[in-house]
This record gives C-alpha cells, structure tokens and sequence, in this order.
C-alpha cells in the first residue's frame, strides 16, 4: 500500500528542477530529458481536485486520505508526486501527507534569501508582497476559475513548512539542498536515488544517470523553455508572466540585492536558527 514517493519544497526551491532528472532517468529510454514527460509527476493535491465553490474547497482535505489510497492503489511499485504541502495534520485525523500510502520522500531546501527573490518574479510582485509570503504562517495556494477554486495546499511560511519535513519520526525522508542539487548534481542526485533504492529495489544504471544530468542542467532546461515553452507555467496559469521559469536558478545571488538589504535581514532574524542548521548563515 505504501507507494507515493513525495517530491516536496517550499516553493520556487529547486522541484521543477529535480523533478526534470527524475523523469529523465526514470521516463525515458536513455535519459534524454523531454519535458513532455513531466506530466508522468502529478501535484498533489492540484491535480485530483476540480473547482468548486468556496465552502466545498475549504473542506478538500477531508477527501486527501481517499485520493491518497486511490493514487496507491492503482500504482503497481511506485508513483511520484510532487507537492507543496506542510507535512501537517489539519483537525484531529487529517493528514496532508498520509503515512499509510507514503513510501518515502524527497524535501528540497533554498535559501530563503534567494527564495524570496524567486517569489517575487514568479508571482510578479514587490519584494514587501514576497516578504508577506514567505512570512505567512497560514498561508494557503490555491488556484481560480470564474470564482470558483481548487487546490487547498497549505504550505504555512517558509520555516514552518520546512520543519514539517524535518521531524525526528520521518524517518524515510530524505533533506536535500537546492544549492548542492544545482552544483554538485551527480552527488545529490545519486543520493537521492540511494534513497529510493532503500524502498524500491534497482540498479543504478550509470549510463542513463550521466544522460539524466547531461540533459537537465539549468542553462539546458532555460533553452529549452527559451525555443519552445515550458509546459507547467501553462498549466499554473502564468502565460502572460513575462519572466521565465528557469529565471536564473543559481546565478541568483541576494547580496547583489542592495536595496532590499532589510528584508534579507528580516529573514536571518525570523529563521536564524534554521539558516545557521543548514550553514545559511
């Protein structure tokens, strides 16, 4: 019954980015990257949900369990899905992310000086409107269609969220750094399928490993978006956002931010103890 492999992150953390060698090693033929097979991750709970009115969105969580047992159930070894879920329990029995169907997981972290700078152009919106965000102990994505709504996903503030994924009793979860995911590639991705081998028996097949990272480095997959598109920002709804997806991955640096200097400071206030664990600060 325990087949969902989670793919999870704050997000704009790295998913799309780990997701993209996933799919290349495990997808394909010979590990060439086609984002094409993206689709064969589904969010969760984005994608096993319609839109409805608001009352019945609130209450969405009430049928994560059942949707959960569904997606294993009709799995035959594995499935992944992505989300950017708080690992939280909503009431007394609600589980976001059930452990009876969860093989075992993923967590990617960012640092939230950086990840704030990626919010604020991939929701087009001022960097006190991103501090807002990342902030929000109780914030909730969702998406809109002719006021109707879907998708109930809490994901809470940055550190919440993290902390959600890194409790003592997760024991099949596995940490990983977007930083370390972006430039030590082959390191951290083999690592993450070691950890997947723990549950789901393979070889690692080191020709198609090479094939998966080759085909998948940020410059590769900013081209490919580039010439053609990239398939998940029409599925977000973020068509008429002129910044692309693969922005500017780890080129990104908040110390060449000088005026937003105070918010950083914000943030290494807020999470000092979380940014000084993960050698942030």
């Amino acid at each position: 019954m325990k087949k969902i492999i989670w793919i999870s992150s704050y997000p704009k953390s790295g998913n799309t980015f780990l997701r993209s060698l996933l799919v290349s090693y495990f997808f394909s033929k010979n590990g060439h990257f086609d984002q094409r097979d993206l689709a064969n991750i589904s969010e969760f709970p984005r994608d096993y949900f319609n839109f409805v009115k608001e009352d019945d969105f609130l209450n969405e969580f009430l049928d994560w369990e059942n949707k959960q047992r569904m997606i294993s159930e009709n799995c035959k070894q594995m499935t992944f899905l992505k989300t950017h879920l708080a690992n939280i329990k909503i009431k007394e029995n609600y589980y976001s992310i059930n452990p009876k169907f969860t093989l075992c997981s993923i967590y990617i972290v960012r640092d939230p000086r950086n990840v704030i700078l990626s919010l604020k152009d991939h929701f087009q919106m001022n960097i006190s409107e991103a501090e807002k965000f990342l902030f929000n102990e109780k914030k909730v994505l969702n998406m809109q269609k002719d006021g109707l709504l879907k998708s109930f996903t809490p994901i809470l503030d940055w550190g919440s969220n993290y902390k959600s994924w890194n409790k003592k009793n997760l024991e099949r979860n596995l940490i990983i750094k977007y930083e370390n995911l972006v430039l030590r590639t082959q390191e951290t991705f083999k690592k993450v399928l070691k950890h997947i081998m723990k549950y789901n028996k393979f070889i690692i097949n080191e020709k198609k490993l090479a094939h998966s990272i080759n085909t998948t480095s940020f410059d590769d997959l900013k081209k490919i978006e580039q010439n053609s598109g990239f398939i998940e920002k029409k599925i977000m709804g973020l068509e008429k956002n002129p910044n692309l997806f693969f922005n500017k991955g780890i080129t990104r640096d908040y110390k060449k931010n000088e005026n937003d200097k105070q918010i950083f400071k914000n943030i290494e206030k807020k999470y000092f103890e979380i940014m000084t664990q993960l050698n942030y600060l």
